[in-house]
Formats: structure tokens, sequence, C-alpha cells
């Protein structure tokens, strides 16, 4: 079954624009071409809205608040053109018509045809022009700018093949301040981090974002939407670790000094029981949950890094008190199995006893069966991809924060 049925859908379409413009007297089609929105020096028409509202329709028929989408797209689009043009980017006639081919092959259809389909529903030419070229783009900025900051490490593999990264997920709500490091206004900045250190609510944070901070977002007050924690840079990070309400800095971040406040988490993971099968250790400690036990289990901790390390711990005891398990999830003891289910790749858990024992278990794996499992280099790419995929996605909502927009 093919993505979409190209022909069927534009025939179905509506031809938005062609109406409008054949049933509209001069003064309405003077406002048709009048500005809709400003972005920074780039101006998007109730046109470019029109063409793209029937371009969207085309692909997607019956769509709701088409408007709005265009908008959005053609706003993003605009804020990526800058910044393609700041890093001197450029696309030539034979690369746009490629990328016109490119596309119109996905409904298996030449880039005549596509065109040919599009202006019977009354998209120009130019509108799909504009469209693909904001595209390949924004594909270079990316490969450019971003693709060389991604790297993706054996232990990111071995991380990606438990179910927690392929399945789970952990974003966070986060507000940013940044302020000026100048020495003409060390005085008042240093009067501001005072009123930042003695914030109580995320209200007072965004207030003071809003009237101080010299990012893009503090029209926003300093607000940030989600962003998945592992495409942070390494500073920012730890702010997972924090409570909401909590703040992270100062930093110094490019040039600035930085604050960051957690303003929520989100963390999810859906395993279906039948297809997850675990690996652990379990170590039996004599003498339930009495205090040497206790400060043995905080020196595994601090010393063990992965299951083999348990061994030296196991030394004078029955070789039956420590032994390795893989066991499908549906298939372990519900005592194990809970503690297990809190647990990610070489985390430990000491909340059980077992007869006069203290039961300690360490999860080695947690591994989605799959029919014909992913190859590494097919598992790093997925890595990779999402990887470039979220800070490209960071980097988008970046520009737009630090934008110009005006709507008319």
């Amino acid at each position: 079954m093919r993505l979409f049925d190209m022909s069927s859908l534009f025939r179905a379409g509506l031809a938005l624009v062609v109406a409008v413009t054949l049933a509209a007297p001069p003064v309405a089609a003077q406002g048709l071409f009048s500005a809709a929105r400003k972005v920074n020096d780039r101006v998007i028409t109730n046109y470019d809205i029109e063409q793209r509202k029937a371009f969207l329709e085309a692909l997607n028929p019956g769509s709701a608040d088409l408007r709005a989408e265009a908008l959005r797209r053609l706003t993003e689009e605009a804020v990526q053109r800058d910044h393609a043009r700041r890093l001197n980017l450029r696309v030539n006639r034979d690369d746009l018509r490629e990328g016109m081919t490119e596309f119109a092959a996905r409904a298996e259809l030449s880039a005549d045809e596509f065109i040919a389909l599009l202006a019977e529903n009354g998209v120009g030419q130019e509108t799909f022009e504009s469209f693909v070229e904001a595209g390949l783009l924004w594909r270079r900025v990316v490969a450019g700018t971003l693709r060389p900051l991604v790297a993706v490490s054996d232990t990111d593999l071995l991380r990606a093949r438990d179910t927690a990264a392929i399945l789970g997920r952990q974003r966070v709500l986060i507000s940013e301040i940044f302020l000026p490091t100048d020495p003409q206004f060390a005085d008042p900045v240093a009067q501001i981090m005072n009123m930042i250190e003695a914030v109580n609510t995320i209200d007072e944070f965004s207030s003071i974002a809003r009237e101080f901070s010299l990012a893009g977002s503090r029209d926003q007050g300093g607000r940030l939407d989600w962003v998945p924690l592992e495409n942070l840079p390494g500073q920012i990070q730890p702010i997972g670790q924090l409570r909401p309400g909590q703040i992270l800095g100062p930093l110094e971040i490019g040039g600035a000094i930085a604050y960051f406040q957690l303003r929520a988490t989100e963390s999810t993971r859906d395993i279906p029981a039948d297809r997850v099968q675990l690996t652990y250790a379990r170590l039996l400690l004599p003498g339930g949950r009495s205090e040497e036990n206790l400060a043995r289990v905080a020196d595994i901790r601090a010393q063990v890094r992965h299951c083999e390390g348990l061994g030296p711990f196991a030394r004078d005891l029955p070789e039956e008190f420590l032994t390795q398990r893989e066991a499908l999830m549906q298939e372990i003891p519900a005592s194990d199995a809970i503690e297990l289910a809190r647990l990610d790749r070489f985390e430990i858990s000491a909340n059980t006893t077992e007869g006069n024992n203290l039961v300690v278990l360490m999860l080695c794996a947690r591994e989605l069966q799959f029919d014909e499992p992913p190859s590494d280099d097919q598992t790093r790419d997925i890595v990779f991809d999402r990887r470039i995929s979220a800070m490209a996605d960071l980097k988008l909502q970046e520009l737009i924060a630090d934008a110009d927009i005006r709507d008319f």
C-alpha cells in the first residue's frame, strides 16, 4: 500500500486559491496579497497562506484549521531561510529540480505530473518550489552545523537496545534566563541574580525572564516547549534530577550567565511483557535488612558498574546465593519483577527479603524480542537520526523564539 494516493487526493482537494481569486473584486484581491505576518524581514501574505492551505488540503484532505497550520509552517520556513542565508547556503536550480522530483516520487509521479495535479487544485508551481527549497536549505543547515555534534558510542548502542530507550521517553519543560556578562552591567546583573535565587514559584521566574532575560524566549516568560533530556547540552542535563520549580544555575553559556528552571518532567515506559526479555543478577545477603547488609549495599552501589562486578561481594557465600537469570518479564516472580521494572541497565534494588536474606537485584539488560533483530548499524542509525532530529527541532524553536514576528 502506498503512503498516499496522490492522484486521488489532489482531485479530491479544494481549489481554494482559484475560487477566491476568481470571485474576488479588485479590493478583495488587493487584500489577498496584503501582509498577514512579518518574520524578521520576510513578509508572509494572505496569498501565501491561501496557497499553502490549498497545498496542505491536497496532501491531506479534510484536515482541520488549515490556516493556522499553513501560517505555522510558513513561519518556520521563514526563520529557516534566514538562518541558511546567514550561513551563506544556497539551492541552485538543479538541486531544486532534484528535490521536487524526489518529493513527487513518493506519490509515484514525475515532477511534471505532480505540478500538473497541483495546478488542478489551484496551487502554483512557485508554491511547491518554495516548499521544497526551504526543506533543502534546512537539510543543509542540519548537515553542516548539527550533524558534526552528534555521535553514537558503543555505550549508546547498548542503551538503545534496552527497552527503556526503545519505548521509553524522558523529556522536560524548562524556562530560561540569560543575563549579560559585560562588566558595565555587573551591579544590576548581581541584583537580578539575587532575585532569581530567591524565586519560589514558576511564575516568579517567568516574570524575571520577561523583564530582564536576553533570550528571544523572554516574551514567553522564558518558557520553552518539551525537549528530550538527552538532547540538552551536558551542562544543562542535571536539570532532569531536580524537582519542578527548582533552578539550575548560574551557568556560563555562550558568553552569558544562564539560569534554567524545571517546570515539569515526563517519563513513560510502555513495554509489552510478552516480548521483553530481562537479564539480571540476583545476590542474597544473609541477615536481612541489617545495618551491615545496608552498608554492603551502599558499597555495591558505589563500586559496581556491571553485573559481573557483584562477584567479589559473594566470595564467602554459597554458590547459589549469586545467580544470573534470563527470562521474559511475565515469567519472572512478581516480587523481583516489580523491583526490576523500576531499574535501568546496571541499576540496583535492595528493597525485598527472601527468608532471612536481603535480595539485591541488578538489571543487566532489558531487550525487546524481534523476529529479525536490527543490526548494530541499523540501531546506530536509528539513534543518530533521533538525536539529530531532536536537535534540529530544538534549534528551530530557538530561531523562532529569537525572531521578530509581527501579525497584521
